[in-house]
């Protein structure tokens, strides 16, 4: 092999790792797995994400608390990602497109009173909300005995749209799709693992 060919696969195995990374990511907060979390960020680390500003190895049980708290359930979905490897560290930007179901005592929190006053006044029902987000996670990775993490991120949001949600779970096709999501070991994920 040679050496551009060496190097050509060195990358492509650091592109794979990362790319893990971030979606170990997204399943830890979509499933509230605190262990998985904890492999995500390097605990020195950083993470500016608006709730939160700070160290990383305090952030990892803060973001699953609050995402526990604040969401009925959340689906984190990364779309474009651009990876740029330099060695030992790398740099990423990933699309990020969030849509959760509101805990109804939070909406005022997430969404702001402004919102919860104009959707009481329209009579819609302040029990069933949603929240999307369209952003993007942009993260400074590093490599530490051959293990990639997220050592820095910062959370941009491009754009959301906050309403009520129109979300059935007890009648026509939708009867029929089962098992739902669930937070932690109780989701159906976690029986496909050998």
């Amino acid at each position: 092999m040679t050496l551009d060919r060496t190097a050509a696969l060195a990358d492509l195995v650091a592109r794979r790792d990362i790319e893990d990374v971030l979606t170990r990511y997204c399943r830890a907060l979509d499933r509230a797995d605190l262990g998985l979390m904890e492999t995500v960020y390097w605990p020195d680390g950083c993470d500016i994400h608006g709730i939160y500003s700070g160290n990383a190895g305090e952030f990892v049980p803060f973001i699953i608390r609050e995402i526990r708290n604040f969401f009925i359930m959340g689906t984190h979905c990364l779309l474009n990602i651009a990876i740029e490897v330099d060695g030992d560290r790398a740099s990423t930007e990933s699309y990020l497109y969030s849509p959760c179901q509101v805990r109804p005592e939070m909406v005022g929190g997430i969404m702001g009173e402004r919102y919860a006053a104009l959707c009481a006044g329209l009579g819609l029902d302040p029990m069933r909300e949603q929240f999307v987000m369209a952003g993007r996670y942009l993260d400074q990775f590093e490599r530490r005995a051959g293990e990639w993490r997220i050592f820095q991120r910062q959370v941009v949001m491009d754009w959301n749209d906050n309403s009520p949600s129109g979300q059935i779970l007890d009648e026509g096709m939708m009867a029929t799709l089962r098992p739902l999501g669930a937070w932690g070991a109780a989701d159906p994920v976690y029986r496909l693992r050998p």
